[in-house]
């Protein structure tokens, strides 16, 4: 038996910015949500934020078959290939665009990109810069990716805590992203969902907002499935960044597994 899928994705201006330079796109029918957030104060972030999200749902969708996969084993391995080479096409796509227009030469922007096979429950994850993507099983929420920045690194060192790098200044330097000169290595892993679970994927402008213990507050230990239940608890979440500041522009999808 399958998995039944339930995606959606909400985007907001927040409450600071006056240009929203994040970018989303979902394909429901074939487990496909991307998110991607422009470099804030480098030219067309929004623009390479657009780009980056469109062309790593286009090239996923022509790199894995549309009928799904009947065995788990091939499903992760090829997966995880198509994931990785999706990344590198947003790059190439985002440098491209600034090559042939000088007015957005430096442009770059995170990604951050999530797909699932609904007949094996196999998923791949695909990763550049400090957007993130969460898993919430039974009211445990875990960060499943890492943030490119700095500050991570120095927590990784253990030259900072988790607590200290929460507020630092540098806290939004990024050491990776898509479409500066240098190429990213993507961060790409794969899983396999359960019926129940809930993906989030978001933009700093949520994160930097909320701590954990507030999204799993507003999502809940359970989700019924339903898209109108995941554009509530997505909206909730938004409001909720909102009323803390909003500082940034805020960007979510959830993706929800359900029996098939």
């Amino acid at each position: 038996m399958g998995h039944r899928l339930t995606l959606t994705g909400i985007s907001d201006i927040g409450r600071v910015r006056n240009r929203n330079e994040d970018a989303f796109s979902l394909v429901p029918e074939r487990g496909i949500a991307v998110l991607a957030d422009g470099m804030g104060g480098h030219p067309g972030g929004d623009v390479a934020s657009r780009i980056a999200a469109e062309t790593a749902v286009s090239s996923l969708r022509e790199l894995l078959p549309p009928e799904g996969f009947a065995d788990a084993e091939p499903a992760a391995e090829r997966m995880g290939r198509a994931m990785a080479e999706s990344v590198l096409w947003a790059h190439r796509a985002v440098r491209a665009e600034g090559a042939s227009e000088p007015a957005l030469e430096g442009m770059g922007t995170t990604l951050t990109a999530f797909v699932v096979d609904s007949a094996t429950g196999v998923y791949a994850v695909g990763h550049v810069g400090d957007s993130r993507a969460y898993r919430l099983r039974k009211g445990e929420l875990v960060q499943l990716t890492r943030d490119d920045t700095w500050v991570q690194q120095r927590v990784d060192e253990q030259q900072l805590t988790p607590e200290q790098a929460r507020d630092h200044p540098f806290g939004h330097m990024l050491t990776q992203c898509v479409g500066l000169p240098e190429q990213p290595d993507p961060h790409v892993f794969t899983g396999v969902v359960e019926a129940g679970d809930a993906y989030l994927l978001c933009t700093d402008g949520l994160t930097g907002m909320l701590s954990d213990s507030e999204m799993v507050a507003s999502l809940g230990e359970t989700l019924s499935g339903q898209e109108s239940d995941a554009e509530a608890k997505l909206q909730e979440l938004v409001d909720l960044a909102n009323t803390k500041g909003g500082y940034d522009n805020i960007t979510a999808a959830l993706i929800l597994v359900g029996r098939g």
